[in-house]
C-alpha cells in the first residue's frame, strides 16, 4: 500500500495537472467602425465552469425578478438589455469566483498604423495575442497541457470558424499545448453570456467621456488586462514624437 501511494504522488507531481483550462471570451465593438476607439476582447479563465454557470443562474433569477421576467422564461440578458446596476450584479458574481481569472485585450484602433486586416483575421490575431500575454502572467490554471477556447458564435462559415484553432494550434505549438476551440450560441449558453457582461463593461470604460466603469462594480483589480499597441496605447495619434538629442 505504501509503494502504490508513493507512485501516485509521483505521478501527480511529475504529470503535472491534467484538468482541462476553460478560456471564454467574447467581444465588444468592431474593428471596422469609425465612431468609437477601443475595441475589446474579454471573459475569463477558469478549470471550474460550473461554478460560473451556476452563479449565472442565480444572479438571472434576480434580475428576472427586477424586471418582472417570469423564472422559467427563457430569454438572454445580454448586456445592451439590462441597466448597469444590473451589469454589475454579473460582474460581481463571477469575479468572487476563487478559481475565475477575467481577462481582457483592449485594443486602442486609432494607434494601429497600417494595420489593414478582415474583421476575422483581426479577432484572431488579437486572441493570440491576448493569451500570449496571459502564459507571461504566472496563472496557476493555464499551467496545463488541454486549453478548451469557448467563444461565440460569431456566425461566420466553417472555413472561418477552423482557422482560430488552427492558427492558435501552430502559434503554441511549442508549448505543447492542446487547444481546441468551441464555438457557442451565447443565448444557450451562460459563461458565454458573462464573458459578454465583462466586454462590454471594458468597452463602456474604455469608449465614454468619462473613461469610469459601471456603478457597483468592484475587484476589478483582479482582472488580466492586456492593451496594443502597448507603446502607442491611449496616445493622441496626431502628436508626432520629436526625436530626442
Amino acid at each position: 500500500m505504501t509503494i502504490i501511494f508513493y507512485c501516485s504522488i509521483l505521478f501527480t507531481i511529475q504529470g503535472g495537472d491534467k484538468i482541462k483550462t476553460y478560456i471564454v471570451l467574447d467581444e465588444s465593438g468592431a474593428m471596422h467602425l469609425k465612431n468609437e476607439r477601443f475595441f475589446v476582447i474579454a471573459g475569463f479563465v477558469t478549470k471550474e465552469l460550473h461554478k460560473v454557470k451556476s452563479v449565472h443562474k442565480k444572479v438571472e433569477e434576480l434580475v428576472k425578478e427586477k424586471k418582472n421576467i417570469p423564472i422559467n422564461q427563457k430569454v438572454e440578458l445580454k448586456s445592451s438589455k439590462i441597466n448597469s446596476s444590473q451589469q454589475a450584479l454579473f460582474i460581481n458574481a463571477l469575479y468572487n469566483i476563487s478559481g475565475v481569472i477575467p481577462i481582457a485585450i483592449i485594443v486602442d484602433k486609432d494607434n494601429l498604423s497600417r494595420f489593414a486586416a478582415s474583421e476575422n483575421v483581426a479577432y484572431n490575431f488579437f486572441v493570440k495575442n491576448l493569451l500570449k500575454y496571459l502564459f507571461n502572467c504566472n496563472i496557476s490554471s493555464l499551467k496545463t497541457d488541454k486549453i478548451e477556447l469557448r467563444v461565440d458564435n460569431r456566425n461566420n462559415s466553417v472555413k472561418t470558424l477552423k482557422d482560430l484553432e488552427s492558427f492558435l494550434t501552430w502559434e503554441f505549438e511549442l508549448r505543447n499545448i492542446d487547444i481546441t476551440v468551441k464555438y457557442l450560441d451565447s443565448k444557450n449558453n451562460r459563461e458565454v453570456q458573462m464573458a459578454d457582461y465583462v466586454a462590454n463593461m471594458f468597452w463602456k470604460k474604455y469608449n465614454s467621456i468619462n473613461n469610469t466603469l459601471p456603478p457597483k462594480v468592484t475587484k476589478i483589480y483582479k482582472t488580466k488586462m492586456s492593451r496594443f499597441p502597448i507603446n502607442k496605447f491611449g496616445k493622441n495619434p496626431s502628436i508626432k514624437e520629436k526625436c530626442m538629442l
